[in-house]
């Protein structure tokens, strides 16, 4: 690979962050655009960015994106994880979100089995990222199909059928409760469904200081380098599972959370991410893969579907609450958040941001499991 000069290598950085910026105002400008989500108009940008010769397919800037980053964008989110508001959480709650894990899980030992013959040796890769993605939502995504090494043309089929089965399935769940509704007896919520103020750095809108942006650097450097230690101490264990733990041992702690701006780095570090997988990719490859992705991702969300809401309710659990656990696991907080408050369910809105975030604690280690277990079958 050349490198390229450093006054190329600021343009193309430019460029890439003009291209995140661009799909970042699309998505809170217009309705259309955040129902598709900024991740896959910057990644679109980018590939046809790509594919007109604009900029590079490969160049060392995205090495520094995919690398360093992307890591240090995916500790900043994982601060964000107050493990101490689960307690708050009731019992409902917690099964209602369990239970759809494990319909995300069934769902992907499902589609790995349909479509193990078209993706050969990356369907546990594969599985794995999308099982990842529908506990937490892109953050877990993208750790996981870095970590166990997805191609970049299934990285950008799998980021455009995510986006797409999210939208979708957010719109099913907006439906379900009401349609469900008519033929199910009422049930009761959570007598404590509120918590008092989890997910903090996903709603906060102030601005940040410089004394936290100083501090979210150190801190996120730091982590990333003794991830790394850990590594080649124990190479057995991904880098990414230490940062993972690393990063939720340290969001324990009261003062992390003051820290200001945590959520907005975290975002747009993983949306510049998005610009490095679609100026890898080629169109015509991505194309010929949509259609196979699109139902490997289908089939998870299908069989998560019909686990969530068909033992939900056999347990006697509320149709609202599951539709927002639901939510939580496909597409992650911010989503679970607009799900309550699209459905006026102004109580569960901090619940669904908590569960949201949970589904960041636990989808790394569940998709490496994933990867685990299918290759040591396969």
């Amino acid at each position: 690979m050349s490198h390229l000069p450093l006054n190329q290598s600021l343009a193309l950085l430019t460029i890439l962050i003009s291209l995140t910026a661009v799909g970042l105002w699309l998505e809170q400008r217009f309705v259309w655009a955040s129902r598709v989500g900024a991740s896959l108009i910057i990644l679109i940008l980018a590939a046809i960015f790509s594919n007109l010769g604009i900029i590079p397919s490969q160049a060392p800037v995205y090495e520094w994106i995919y690398g360093p980053v992307t890591s240090l964008a995916i500790v900043w989110l994982l601060l964000l994880v107050n493990l101490g508001e689960l307690r708050k959480l009731g019992r409902k709650t917690l099964l209602a979100f369990a239970i759809s894990i494990l319909g995300t899980l069934l769902g992907g030992i499902v589609a790995s089995a349909i479509f193990q013959g078209h993706f050969g040796p990356d369907t546990g890769k594969l599985g794995a990222s999308l099982t990842a993605s529908y506990i937490g939502g892109s953050l877990n995504f993208i750790a996981v199909g870095r970590g166990v090494g997805l191609p970049d043309n299934l990285f950008s089929g799998a980021t455009a059928a995510d986006n797409l089965l999210t939208a979708l399935w957010m719109g099913m769940t907006l439906v379900l409760p009401s349609s469900l509704g008519y033929f199910l007896p009422p049930s009761e919520l959570d007598s404590s469904p509120s918590v008092s103020s989890p997910g903090k750095g996903i709603l906060q809108t102030n601005g940040f200081a410089a004394l936290d942006l100083a501090i979210l650097l150190g801190v996120g450097l730091g982590i990333i380098q003794l991830a790394e230690g850990l590594h080649q101490w124990l190479p057995g264990i991904p880098a990414i599972v230490w940062l993972t733990t690393l990063s939720l041992a340290l969001a324990q702690f009261g003062w992390v959370r003051l820290l200001r701006g945590t959520s907005q780095l975290g975002i747009f570090g993983l949306n510049l991410f998005f610009t490095v997988i679609g100026a890898g990719s080629h169109l015509g490859s991505v194309l010929n893969l949509g259609l196979e992705i699109i139902g490997f991702a289908l089939v998870i969300v299908t069989v998560h579907g019909l686990i969530t809401f068909g033992f939900g309710v056999w347990l006697g659990l509320d149709m609202e609450l599951l539709a927002i656990a639901s939510q939580a696991a496909i597409g992650g907080p911010s989503t679970a958040m607009a799900q309550a408050m699209g459905r006026q369910r102004t109580h569960l809105v901090l619940p669904a941001v908590t569960l949201g975030l949970l589904g960041y604690a636990i989808g790394n280690y569940i998709g490496f499991s994933f990867n685990f277990i299918f290759e040591a079958i396969s």
